[in-house]
């Protein structure tokens, strides 16, 4: 019966989606999305991954720099802009076209004074510089992916009220991180990496950097937690889940582990 009732609601939000506008719940500032397409970020609202968001709060500061890879329509971007204040910046990877539509708005939408310390840069990030193809999620936008026949993706499709829809697939620009970072002298704080089961390609493409300047780093592990756990420890990362409990090696990460993961130089 719940099922019914659910599919029927979907169906209803479907068919009335429009593109709305209502107050972030962090910034209180105006924030764009689809009724249907976003409805995650309005129904859940505050208890939307409020762990993470706790601990954003905890461990980014007024004038840090913030790299996000995978700004999606810029829920996070725009509230990392207020966390860090006017004398920093963020800087916000995102190659969907969808996407960056809601994005730009939303970054509008801050104070100029904020809005204008967001840099977005419309590619992706991953481990070779050149074009990739890029499968979007129609539904949602938020199971965009480099990978083919990302499970993500399939998991929304059956959950929505668009069961026989497709990925539509672009070619996008990708980076490597240590390259778009080799000239520059500022280097990021913390860094959001969300990029559905791309992770790794990311790390591999960022090891330099890594290393060399250690910032903070919060992950969404969809794959190649094998790779990712093991290669923070070796370099000196506590590796905590978003209840900030030590995770000791990869079999301790499948017994502790949270949808997003914490990383900070010991």
């Amino acid at each position: 019966m719940q099922n019914i009732i659910r599919k029927t609601v979907l169906k209803l939000l479907k068919i009335t989606a429009r593109d709305i506008v209502i107050k972030h719940h962090y910034t209180g500032s105006k924030f764009k999305l689809n009724s249907y397409n976003h409805k995650g970020y309005w129904y859940h609202g505050k208890k939307r991954e409020e762990e993470t968001v706790a601990i954003f709060k905890k461990w980014i500061n007024k004038n840090n720099f913030v790299l996000e890879i995978g700004g999606q329509i810029g829920y996070f971007t725009t509230f990392y802009a207020n966390l860090v204040g006017v004398n920093s910046k963020v800087t916000v990877f995102e190659p969907s076209n969808i996407n960056l539509s809601y994005l730009r708005a939303n970054v509008n939408f801050l104070p100029n004074e904020l809005s204008k310390n967001v840099n977005i840069e419309q590619k992706g990030a991953g481990d070779i510089n050149g074009e990739l193809d890029f499968y979007i999620d129609p539904i949602s936008g938020q199971n965009n992916s480099f990978v083919k026949d990302f499970d993500g993706f399939k998991t929304s499709r059956e959950q929505s009220a668009d069961k026989d829809i497709e990925v539509i697939i672009h070619k996008v620009p990708v980076t490597t991180l240590d390259g778009y970072f080799e000239d520059k002298d500022n280097f990021p704080d913390f860094v959001k990496i969300d990029v559905e089961g791309f992770e790794w390609n990311v790390i591999k493409g960022f090891m330099k950097t890594i290393e060399n300047h250690k910032p903070s780093i919060m992950i969404e592990i969809q794959s190649d937690a094998d790779k990712i756990i093991p290669y923070f420890k070796s370099i000196g990362y506590h590796v905590l889940n978003d209840k900030l409990e030590e995770i000791e090696s990869i079999e301790d990460y499948y017994k502790k582990k949270s949808p997003n993961i914490f990383l900070k130089k010991q």
